[in-house]
């Protein structure tokens, strides 16, 4: 894996903002001397000049994922996401959970790439993200690493109502959680209801002893195959919350949960372990514009992956950066999905795509 070009690529960046690309305690040349030729600031064939910024709506070299008006190449609950005035929008006040829609067009199985798209999110309760290099989790699917489309979902199958009349989920849906950030309801996903992270108590103090009339803890089962959302994926997630707690964060769904934080630089480990080596920002949260729903501003999101490199950028501003070295685990591909979940709304926008090859 090439990771050492991107993540230093990245740091001379940071290191860029804070320098001048003049040097103010150089020594003048000598009399009669002529100066250097090729470079700037005297340093000899070097070009110093700094790279020209590109403009956040420049797409030159891009694909158009969506196309602002209809579901074409998109697969997802007709019932929960709607278009409106060139928007995806999708709203868990009005249909509880956590739903997904992702890409099934040309190049759905992306590798490096850069990936841009822009959203909104409500002011208080929503919890989205864009997941990339995942994987269909539900066994109707069956995807993997390998394959992580996996099998279609079935004609006319596009609504939770249509899953469950068809045998593939079960009524209602069991609220998928996440490692580290409690966000469902099973009690046998690391970070559901249950586990540590999610009702349990802090380290340190001791588990309450149940009653004399409760059962004890049951052992963990395996998920039946009709159980949980059929557009479910796990992988790979750019993570976005009202209350900018985890916006930025690289997050795996469904897998190792929350692993870089925002404004970090992190290493991923065998054994799911990591290391923090390092921060890209101090105060991640302000680079975030305010969420003000629909009437707030849209926030520019663009996704840099490189092999085991992973970049999130947040208004042109990078936000995490996360270096996969668990051979085991890591993804080098995967398909793009659009998420949110809690209580709130979520708008998006401009979905584009470069492949590298």
């Amino acid at each position: 894996m090439k990771t050492l070009p991107v993540l230093a690529a990245v740091l001379i960046l940071s290191q860029a903002q804070q320098t001048s690309p003049q040097n103010p305690q150089g020594t003048p040349p000598a009399q009669g001397a002529q100066p250097p030729q090729g470079g700037a600031g005297g340093r000899g064939g070097f070009n110093m000049r700094a790279a020209a910024p590109v403009p956040y709506d420049d797409y030159t070299g891009f694909t158009k994922l969506w196309d602002g008006a209809t579901f074409k190449n998109w697969d997802g609950e007709s019932d929960v996401w709607s278009i409106e005035d060139g928007m995806l929008h999708a709203d868990t006040t009005k249909t509880p959970g956590q739903h997904h829609i992702h890409y099934i067009g040309p190049s759905a199985v992306m590798k490096d790439f850069d990936l841009k798209v822009e959203f909104k999110i409500s002011a208080e309760g929503a919890n989205g993200g864009i997941q990339y290099r995942s994987r269909m989790l539900h066994a109707a699917h069956g995807g993997s690493i390998a394959d992580p489309m996996g099998k279609p979902t079935p004609a006319g199958i596009t609504t939770m109502a249509q899953a469950v009349a068809a045998g593939l989920a079960v009524n209602p849906p069991q609220r998928q959680g996440g490692p580290g950030r409690g966000r469902g309801g099973d009690p046998n996903t690391p970070g559901g209801a249950g586990a540590a992270g999610a009702g349990a108590p802090p380290a340190g103090q001791p588990q309450q002893q149940p009653q004399p009339q409760q059962q004890p803890p049951q052992p963990p089962r395996e998920r039946p195959a009709n159980e949980g959302n059929p557009w479910q994926v796990s992988g790979y997630q750019f993570d976005l919350d009202s209350g900018n707690r985890y916006t930025g964060q690289l997050y795996e769904g469904q897998g190792r949960g929350i692993q870089t934080a925002p404004g970090a630089i992190v290493q991923m480990l065998p054994e799911r372990k990591s290391q923090q080596i390092g921060t890209v920002s101090d105060a991640p949260a302000s680079i975030v514009k305010p969420h003000k729903g629909k009437d707030g501003d849209w926030q520019q999101v663009e996704i840099v992956a490189r092999g085991n490199t992973l970049v999130h950028i947040l208004n042109g501003k990078v936000i995490s950066v996360t270096i996969d070295d668990n051979p085991e685990m890591r993804a080098l591909q995967g398909i793009l999905s659009l998420q949110l979940e809690g209580s709130g709304q979520i708008w998006y926008r401009n979905v584009y795509l470069k492949v590298l090859p």
